[in-house]
């Protein structure tokens, strides 16, 4: 379905402006640094900070979804296909590499782009897509589709991958509603090796 006319899909410049360093609070500060530092500041980070009673639990949650009991491909696929639905590119711009990174082959980045027909999908791999797709195309999961998924994950897993979904579709109502742009260097400038943001202690964008 297309955006209402009076509700613009794209934008010209961000709805919130995102934080200057200058106003900075001493957890965004340490969380900048553990991302790379000031110039590699993520966009989403410094726009959400603005609200500081939110930000910090929605870095924690978001956190204990990225180092959660997914293995990482299954994790990196589910995130990169819930952007692909969400058209959120920011979350494919920082995700892709670390697709790549856990086992995502690049023909494989590039299929998830497409319809998942077009695809040869092993089957543990549809099962995953699939219950993704249906949960953004109906907000629910079918019995054939839950039974797939919890055969494959266990009632941990199945519970980790719905609540991952969640969260990205959260972020990408966040992202798109507050136009909140990809930075200038793009992925290769806001993706440097990591350490541990701070308290989280864990990736969360």
């Amino acid at each position: 379905m297309s955006a209402p006319a009076d509700v613009p899909a794209g934008g010209d410049g961000p709805r919130i402006v995102p934080l200057a360093p200058g106003e900075w609070d001493d957890f965004l500060i340490r969380l900048v640094a553990a991302f790379g530092g000031p110039d590699h500041a993520l966009n989403i980070f410094t726009t959400l900070g603005r609200h500081q009673q939110l930000f910090r639990p929605w870095i924690t949650y978001g956190g204990a979804l990225l180092t959660g009991t997914l293995p990482g491909r299954a994790r990196e696929m589910t995130i990169l296909r819930t952007s692909v639905r969400s058209q959120a590119e920011y979350e494919w711009t920082h995700h892709a590499d670390a697709a790549l990174r856990v086992g995502v082959t690049a023909d494989e980045l590039a299929a998830l782009r497409r319809p998942l027909a077009d695809h040869p999908w092993p089957a543990d791999d549809l099962a995953l897509l699939v219950a993704v797709d249906e949960m953004h195309d109906t907000w629910t999961l079918s019995d054939r589709t839950f039974k797939a998924l919890h055969d494959r994950l266990g009632d941990v897993g199945t519970i980790e991958l719905v609540l991952l979904v969640g969260q990205y579709h959260s972020v990408a109502l966040a992202l798109r509603s507050l136009r909140i742009e990809i930075e200038s260097g793009g992925a290769g400038s806001a993706n440097p090796p990591r350490r541990s943001p701070p308290e989280a202690g864990r990736r969360s964008s």
